[in-house]
């Protein structure tokens, strides 16, 4: 049984909802899902719901880290996480500036950590405007 719920009926924000001790399987299973919308060819948002996660084991982590870095992510707008705690919060900075310096300086994604769904879809709705061809902002834009 999958622990990630993953909602596309909002796309171009398409809703991940973590819920509990997710397994290998369950990631190998979402990275297929991040593919098929990375194939689209169409600018994307996520709004991780990470309000019920458990804590992943490193071959979990060590799967996920080793994906992103082989991934070309240019289509991702960006990727709000919410969390329920400061702590997560500050867990999840860390463990993205140290992936960014692990991988050599590779960005993977514009994210933002957030403690409502409501702040993570403005947040979404706005990188998404952003990420649009023309607008005057998006030089951020890899």
């Amino acid at each position: 049984m999958t622990r990630i719920v993953v909602d596309e009926n909002r796309w171009p924000i398409v809703i991940i909802t973590f819920s509990g001790k997710e397994t290998r399987p369950d990631i190998e299973e979402l990275i297929s899902r991040v593919d098929e919308f990375r194939n689209r060819n169409e600018d994307f948002c996520f709004v991780m719901d990470l309000r019920e996660i458990g804590n992943l084991d490193g071959e979990v982590r060590e799967k996920i880290l080793s994906w992103l870095k082989s991934s070309d992510m240019h289509e991702l707008a960006g990727t709000a996480m919410v969390v329920s705690s400061s702590i997560m919060r500050i867990y999840l900075s860390t463990m993205l500036w140290l992936s960014h310096y692990r991988f050599g300086n590779k960005s993977f994604f514009k994210h933002k950590t957030v403690f409502s769904m409501k702040d993570a879809y403005e947040w979404s709705r706005y990188r998404l405007d952003l990420h649009r061809p023309g607008s005057p902002r998006n030089s951020d834009r890899k």
